[in-house]
């Protein structure tokens, strides 16, 4: 178990607890006495996004909000969050933010995705983050991508899917905005790693039956 206090901002400054143990996690998100937690049990969680949200002020940017959302099996999300201004703790809320999110990852995200990734491989259907995956391509508003074809591009806030061949043929998905977004990258990227193995071994073969 591990637990975090968490600062929202400069209008709320009370010292909030999250704590992530291996069977729940429990923050502090409420206001009243008697009903401060709201609790969610590893079983109950189906999904994550996170990301930075940047604050404008009138000619740059003043400011961000650090933002972690937990998906629940009933579609309801718990919102993890806090802001910081021109800089102030930057590098230690920067830490508090991906010491939670690496947390969360351990204890619920690798097993989300394992769990994708066996129904992947017992040739189950999948749709995460509005991808279709299936067999040996994923499809998406009417288009499909082989494997043998598929590229990821990483970016900070951000990946996109397209195909080598034709680059047009493409996605672009944000890691706070997209529903699960981040649990797809590292499904995809798994699949297209262990086809690139797949791959290799059929043309050793090929080589050494020469």
């Amino acid at each position: 178990m591990k637990e975090f206090t968490i600062v929202r901002g400069l209008f709320d400054t009370r010292k909030r607890s999250l704590i992530i143990d291996d069977n729940f996690i429990k923050f502090e998100n409420k206001d009243q006495k008697n009903d401060l937690f709201t609790i969610i049990k590893k079983e109950d969680i189906a999904g994550i996004r996170y990301g930075i949200h940047f604050i404008d002020g009138y000619k740059f940017t003043i400011g961000r909000e650090y933002q972690i959302f937990i998906r629940n099996k009933s579609d309801k999300e718990l919102k993890i969050f806090f802001k910081l201004f021109y800089r102030r703790k930057l590098d230690e809320k920067h830490q508090l933010y991906c010491d939670i999110v690496d947390e969360l990852w351990e204890k619920f995200i690798n097993e989300i995705v394992h769990n994708y990734l066996s129904k992947y491989r017992n040739n189950e259907k999948i749709n995460i983050s509005g991808i279709e995956i299936d067999e040996d391509r994923i499809r998406f508003n009417k288009k499909e991508i082989l494997f043998e074809d598929l590229e990821l591009k990483q970016y900070r806030h951000h990946f996109m899917i397209f195909s080598r061949e034709d680059n047009y043929n493409n996605k672009m998905l944000y890691y706070l905005k997209d529903k699960d977004a981040v649990i797809l990258f590292s499904v995809l990227k798994t699949i297209i790693k262990d086809e690139q193995l797949r791959t290799k071994e059929i043309s050793d073969r090929k080589v050494s039956g020469a």
